[in-house]
């Protein structure tokens, strides 16, 4: 079987990571004061941050049914029996539900969407998961099963530098902003069952993400597990600091490194730093298959 994997772009900024390989990226959009524009395509991080610091009013949004349909019939054309197809959490987006649609009325048995249940690394280790085992010959329903499996494993947090862009994008009320903003407190948010759970409060984002480290160590070691940390914009000195106590903790461990996909980065806002927890990919870490050729 002709098997392509295919996924939105919320699982990372980098599209030059699938250059490599036989995998399709579908961009999602990020509207600014009503202009759309396509994730990694027609906008990066530094644009974003850069609308994001000028107050516009920025927004994410669902494509068009018909720019899906064209999608997919057009990777059809090129001669795939079959198409696996990632998506961003359904609970934090009607991504999956709209895809699902697509898929049962117009490509019913020939196209298969997963809903990852999360975003960003975790779910560009699904991806080339998928990836590494339809170059297997692996079936399409055993390929769901493998991600399936490997959900529970993972585990990832992300701690906004303020929260002015969660402020804006309602998911927290204004005056728990001006009061966090205020005293220098911002949430540690946690990935839990594909939804986003606020934790608890620190003014210390660096010795926050080390004690996470630690904690995660004993039951995910990194000779099973990958760790990730990727952010938008987030302090060099924060970044530097977390990622050079794991590298020395750890024997020269290098932790996987990156951005966040710009259309959450439209909700967290610039400074935010995220840290994953993923396991590898039937033995390999995640870095052998992102090293741009």
């Amino acid at each position: 079987m002709k098997l392509l994997i295919s996924t939105d772009t919320s699982c990372s900024i980098n599209k030059e990571y699938f250059a490599p390989y036989d995998i399709s990226l579908f961009p999602l959009n990020v509207i600014i004061d009503g202009e759309e524009f396509l994730d990694g395509v027609t906008i990066n991080q530094e644009q974003l941050k850069d609308a994001m610091k000028a107050n516009k009013n920025i927004k994410t949004s669902t494509p068009p049914l018909g720019v899906i349909i064209e999608y997919f019939e057009n990777l059809f054309k090129k001669g795939y029996e079959h198409i696996i197809h990632f998506t961003i959490s359904s609970k934090l987006s009607s991504m999956y539900s709209l895809f699902a649609t697509v898929a049962e009325q117009n490509f019913k048995g020939k196209l298969t969407i997963i809903d990852s249940y999360t975003f960003s690394v975790p779910m560009l280790s699904y991806v080339f998961l998928a990836y590494d085992e339809a170059q297997k010959g692996t079936s399409p329903e055993d390929i769901v099963k493998l991600v399936e499996e490997a959900k529970p494993k993972t585990r990832m947090l992300f701690i906004p530098e303020n929260l002015t862009a969660l402020k804006k994008g309602g998911r927290i009320s204004p005056a728990i902003a001006l009061i966090g903003n205020t005293l220098g407190l911002t949430p540690i948010i946690n990935l839990e069952d594909g939804q986003l759970e606020k934790g608890e409060m620190t003014r210390k984002i660096r010795k926050s993400l080390i004690e996470k480290v630690d904690s995660y160590l004993p039951e995910f070691p990194i000779e099973e597990y990958d760790y990730s940390l990727v952010s938008f914009f987030a302090k060099e000195r924060v970044y530097d600091h977390v990622y050079e106590y794991v590298y020395n903790k750890l024997n020269g461990y290098e932790m996987i490194k990156g951005g966040i996909p710009i259309n959450l980065c439209a909700h967290c806002g610039p400074g935010t730093i995220s840290l994953a927890v993923t396991p590898k990919i039937n033995g390999k870490s995640l870095n052998t298959f992102l090293t741009v050729k």
